[in-house]
């Protein structure tokens, strides 16, 4: 089958919406998108249209299935890569994934990251013949909008943007492409706030506020119990949002804080795997 690339430039953002929700009819976490969330999307995230291949029967014009890449120094980030499920084994796949490697070398990548759905087998095999890398897990989180049954401990003290960004600047571990500090710079709503304990435990929340969900946290323990620490700020967090959806998206497996949401009610969604390849 021959197969034309074309750059999801030359697309409108219904098309692109239109296109993406083609291929996760049957997914194993469908995940669908409005023409305002992939607007939303493509900006928060960096996506460079001119380097996102959508793919194409030649002779047809049939849409077959595309990849979005985001761009950010020295490294690019594979996301919403997706093909038509009568689309699938027909090499649309490939074509899509060796546009987006072309395109992170042609711009001088050091690196191209990726997340994958922890059982998404196909995918997995795709990516690691193409040279991906295990590194960590990732768990999605959801929360119903309950009012907590406790009242927080501590002294609270807002972050609004400015602040926000000066406490994710001090962050001292890597943060993933969704909750990393270009995000957060790039989202139009995100606040925070940092809590003090009678012990000497603080630390701070950072968050985005949309619509009817908070999402998007990115925390940090700079002193004492990370599990106290987060407890208490989610539960000042929920306190004021308790009418809201909560999505916490990309905790590592391992990070210190989460005992804390499945103490308040937090189930894990599902999980991703990050992956990673360099180039030499």
């Amino acid at each position: 089958m021959g197969l034309k690339i074309l750059p999801a430039s030359q697309f409108t953002t219904e098309e692109l919406t239109d296109f993406y929700n083609q291929t996760r009819v049957d997914y194993l976490i469908p995940m669908p998108m409005s023409e305002a969330v992939m607007a939303e999307y493509i900006h928060d995230f960096d996506i460079n249209l001119e380097l996102s291949p959508i793919i194409k029967d030649e002779e047809t014009d049939e849409f077959l299935g595309l990849s979005m890449l985001g761009v950010r120094g020295d490294s690019t980030w594979i996301t919403r890569l997706g093909i038509t499920p009568a689309s699938r084994r027909r090499g649309a796949a490939a074509a899509a994934m060796n546009a987006v490697f072309d395109a992170s070398i042609k711009i001088g990548a050091k690196k191209t990251i990726l997340e994958v759905i922890k059982d998404n087998t196909p995918a997995h095999t795709l990516f690691e013949k193409n040279g991906f890398k295990k590194t960590k897990e990732l768990l999605v989180l959801r929360r119903a909008p309950i009012r907590p049954p406790l009242s927080p401990e501590g002294e609270i003290t807002w972050l609004y943007r400015k602040d926000a960004l000066a406490a994710l600047r001090s962050h001292p571990n890597k943060l993933t492409w969704v909750n990393a500090l270009e995000s957060m710079e790039n989202a139009s709503m995100f606040q925070g706030f940092r809590i003090k304990l009678k012990d000497g435990t603080q630390g701070w929340l950072v968050y985005r506020h949309k619509k009817q969900t908070i999402t998007h946290f990115e925390f940090h323990t700079e002193r004492g119990n990370p599990v106290k620490m987060a407890r208490n700020i989610l539960l000042f967090l929920h306190f004021q949002y308790y009418r809201m959806d909560a999505y916490a998206e990309n905790f590592y497996a391992d990070d210190p804080h989460l005992p804390a949401f499945f103490d308040l009610g937090y189930f894990e969604a599902f999980r991703r795997v990050e992956m990673i390849k360099e180039y030499s």
